[in-house]
């Protein structure tokens, strides 16, 4: 699989969708068929190894959007294997808000917990308007002039950004760290008591190269571990 062609498919698919007067369907939701799409015709993926809203296997009823398995048949089992998987959010004007925040993070840390399960990497993917991506996600600041999202991603290909979770300071942060262990508690089945993990860490394996002028959509790519 090649992440790069996997991200360029994914913003052009948003723009052909677009440019056909299909942007009202866009969603989450949607993002799932053309990566799909590209697994298996591209990326090299048996279309029954490729799995929606499969369960994560650290929780009862948390479903993740998208999984490659081992098994390539159409008959599922308690014994299959992720391959890799697949969280994908779509950048708009609540990205920067505090709800849109937690849920991002919690896709993140259940990549980084997947990843524990996987025999591959593991992904978050967000996609959208090039306004959006770079106002709402990329440069978005918060209230202290700070960056937001640069804690938690880089933006060149190939950078790895390593956070602290479990001895993060900083308020802003460690409440949203902390509502993911609130929320997710409950349906934990990975054995023993959820507690956060020492260190998130994101890599950049492709991100949206071109200025906003000169493409309507963008993507960004990052393995998380």
């Amino acid at each position: 699989m090649d992440e790069s062609k996997l991200g360029g498919a994914l913003e052009h698919w948003l723009g052909f969708q677009d440019k056909i007067g299909r942007a009202f369907m866009m969603n989450e939701d949607a993002l799932k068929y053309p990566l799909s799409d590209y697994l298996v015709n591209s990326g090299g993926a048996h279309i029954n190894t490729i799995e929606l809203e499969l369960t994560h296997p650290d929780f009862s009823n948390r479903l993740i959007d998208l999984t490659i398995t081992d098994n390539n048949t159409i008959h599922r089992t308690s014994s299959d294997k992720i391959i890799n998987a697949f969280e994908l959010k779509l950048a708009k004007t609540s990205t920067r808000h505090l709800s849109e925040k937690k849920r991002l993070f919690n896709d993140l840390i259940r990549m980084a917990m997947a990843n524990q399960h996987s025999k591959g990497k593991c992904y978050f993917i967000i996609a959208g308007k090039s306004a959006d991506f770079e106002t709402n996600f990329r440069n978005y600041e918060d209230s202290n002039k700070v960056k937001f999202y640069r804690q938690w991603f880089k933006f060149a290909k190939g950078q790895k950004a390593t956070f602290n979770v479990a001895s993060e300071t900083n308020t802003d942060y460690k409440s949203i760290y902390d509502n993911f262990v609130d929320s997710y508690e409950k349906r934990y089945i990975g054995g023993g008591t959820l507690t956060l993990p020492k260190q998130i860490s994101t890599t950049c394996e492709f991100v949206t190269a071109f200025k906003v002028q000169y493409v309507p959509y963008m993507a960004g790519v990052w393995s998380v571990e």
